[in-house]
């Protein structure tokens, strides 16, 4: 009768570990698309500026919305991860009282 209660424990335990790896790896996956997305769209604005070459301040804002899109995907991702940091220590205090 006891060691049914241990089980669910370390069940539910292993489930919290699981929903944690899965918090790392959805942060992993939006960091890397995001930030692709925004490689690309340097290596586009970099192709045409080589191309027909845009005036200072166009490029100088241009540049900055680079910036702002890296810091953007920085921030999305520490909101995903401590989301799951959360979610991990909300479950396991749940299971040990």
């Amino acid at each position: 009768m006891g060691r049914g209660i241990f089980r669910d424990q370390r069940a539910s335990i292993w489930y919290a570990v699981t929903k944690l790896i899965g918090h790392l790896l959805a942060a992993s996956v939006i960091f890397v698309a995001f930030f692709l997305l925004v490689w690309l769209v340097s290596c586009a604005l970099s192709y045409l500026q080589g191309v027909h070459q845009f005036p200072t301040d166009i490029f100088s804002l241009i540049t900055k919305g680079e910036v702002w899109l890296t810091y953007a995907d920085w921030g999305l991702c520490i909101v995903v991860l401590f989301s799951g940091m959360l979610t991990f220590i909300r479950d396991l205090w749940r299971q040990r009282l």
